[in-house]
């Protein structure tokens, strides 16, 4: 399980990274608010490649985490009836799914590891 982490980790890393990317490119979305994206992206490859540790898989469990409080954020901040953009919903919920499925499949390796 731990080498479908290991991947799972990288390609989201890797597609959130270009989506973000090309939001910043082709919209006038102001670029500090990409930082924290970005920080997620970094985490989540950094500790992809230090799985083997303890440490590695905290430091992707929290990647894992502030991935998926941010996108609840970004996605119910949209779906406001009251003024909400709804665009991008589709991906935004998306991507929330692929977050709690690697919080999932990450604090699974987490309880491996202290019970081995």
């Amino acid at each position: 399980m731990t080498d479908f982490l290991f991947y799972f980790a990288l390609f989201i890393a890797i597609v959130l990274t270009i989506g973000e990317t090309l939001v910043l490119v082709k919209t006038d979305k102001y670029w500090p608010l990409s930082v924290d994206d970005y920080a997620v992206c970094g985490l989540l490859a950094f500790s992809a490649f230090n799985l083997d540790s303890g440490f590695g898989l905290a430091l992707m469990l929290l990647a894992w985490s502030f991935m998926a409080g941010n996108l609840y954020a970004m996605l119910f901040t949209r779906m406001d009836p009251n003024g909400g953009t709804r665009e991008r919903l589709g991906a935004l919920a998306v991507l929330m799914v692929c977050a709690l499925i690697g919080a999932g499949l990450t604090a699974n390796e987490i309880t491996a590891l202290i019970s081995a």
